[in-house]
């Protein structure tokens, strides 16, 4: 008993020998290839190649991602925000909810990662992982899907403000949103939606937000079947609260839907009108005609039971049809 525990301890301990190698060997062989790629490259784009990585290495080397990024931590970064609306995927009246597809983009500047081109073979922009750099915490004050990608990053050098390098974070999201709806005049209803874009742990002193363009980009929205977009707009505010010293700023959107939102942030505004085509065809022209069958047949006079019996029947059979449309729309 003893020796086969013993033969199955060195079994494993040669298979984690093994391993090890197996995984030095294929660290040795990537950079192998990498040496290789390069030397294959011309000159020009070798020194491209080798100064890039030097670059990446440096600005990332000592930097550290949740550390604010301003060299004076008592002034706040400015992130500046816009949006292009791609698609309206759900209006849901009972939930009082709003599904929408966006394309969201934030630029603000970073003090620490800034360099000097001349010493990188005068490369101007890179582009970095999202994880390893600070990015502000802007949400949505309701329920969302983010993919966030990669940011790009420039450096600041020739503009000499002092600002540090630009950088810019790009990603698609899906946002399920609450949003009040007045059903009052449908199918011809209209309704404003608004929705508030902020930072839930950063006030005013860290993170100022503005917007790039006071209206929702909607060059590429996939029109809806049911929803028109009217007017998707910024309004940027800011509010006191009682809790902190500082006030918060806030994007407020407002698509438009009836709807009532905080006192004072940055929202967004959206308008959506009902297009009643669809409700007209199927709903309200086959109930007007059904109605109208139906009351005229009560008024009809008659010389004898059988047609009395015949106008009753008809009016049942009409109001039963009304009814089973009713249930089907």
């Amino acid at each position: 008993m003893i020796f086969a525990f013993v033969l199955l301890f060195l079994e494993k301990e040669e298979c984690l020998e093994e391993i090890q190698k197996t995984q030095k060997n294929n660290s040795l062989d990537f950079e192998e290839e990498n040496e290789s790629f390069k030397k294959r490259l011309p000159i020009e784009e070798q020194q491209l190649f080798t100064g890039h990585r030097r670059l990446v290495e440096e600005i990332l080397e000592s930097y550290d991602p949740t550390v604010h990024p301003r060299r004076d931590f008592r002034e706040s970064t400015r992130v500046n925000l816009s949006m292009s609306l791609y698609q309206i995927l759900e209006v849901d009246e009972r939930k009082q909810s709003i599904v929408v597809n966006v394309w969201m983009v934030q630029n603000w500047f970073d003090e620490f990662l800034d360099w000097d081109p001349n010493k990188f073979e005068m490369i101007n922009k890179t582009i970095v992982p999202y994880q390893q750099i600070w990015v502000p915490d802007t949400k949505m004050d309701r329920r969302s899907t983010e993919a966030l990608m990669n940011a790009i990053v420039e450096t600041g050098y020739w503009r000499k403000d002092g600002k540090g390098a630009a950088v810019q974070l790009m990603f698609p999201a899906i946002y399920k949103l609450s949003c009040r709806m007045n059903v009052r005049f449908f199918p011809y209803d209209q309704q404003n939606c608004s929705f508030i874009i902020s930072s839930w742990t950063h006030d005013s002193a860290t993170i100022n937000y503005h917007y790039e363009r006071p209206t929702v980009n909607l060059l590429n929205f996939a029109q809806n079947d049911e929803w028109t977009v009217i007017s998707f707009n910024f309004e940027r505010i800011e509010q006191q609260f009682k809790c902190c010293k500082n006030p918060w700023t806030m994007l407020y959107a407002h698509l438009v839907y009836s709807f009532k939102l905080f006192e004072l942030f940055f929202s967004l505004f959206l308008v959506i009108q009902r297009k009643p085509l669809y409700y007209i065809v199927n709903l309200v022209l086959p109930t007007s005609i059904i109605t109208v069958v139906a009351v005229t047949g009560f008024f009809t006079p008659s010389s004898s039971s059988s047609e009395r019996d015949e106008k009753l029947y008809l009016g049942i059979n009409t109001l039963m049809t009304m009814m089973l449309m009713l249930l089907m729309v």
